[in-house]
């Protein structure tokens, strides 16, 4: 075997350390975007929720000044 193939039980242990920091890191990152997707799909639905409750008042209001623009459009074309 060749001498720079060679480990030490603490070269060892140094690398199982580091890999289970990583792991630890990555749980803890997927973890805390668990967390902060929750948060933001909470507060997406909140919007769209607010979204359709103001569309809900809008289109009718939209819809009936179309008519009555259309009613003075047609009013005023008749008299002119």
């Amino acid at each position: 075997m060749l001498k720079s193939m060679e480990r030490s039980l603490r070269d060892i242990l140094e690398w199982v350390v580091l890999g289970l920091l990583v792991v630890v890191g990555v749980l803890l990152a997927l973890w805390v975007g668990g967390w902060v997707f929750t948060f933001l799909g909470r507060v997406l639905l909140a919007l769209s929720g607010l979204i359709w409750e103001l569309l809900k008042f809008a289109i009718p209001l939209l819809i009936l000044a179309a008519i009555g623009y259309g009613v003075v459009y047609l009013w005023q074309k008749r008299t002119a």
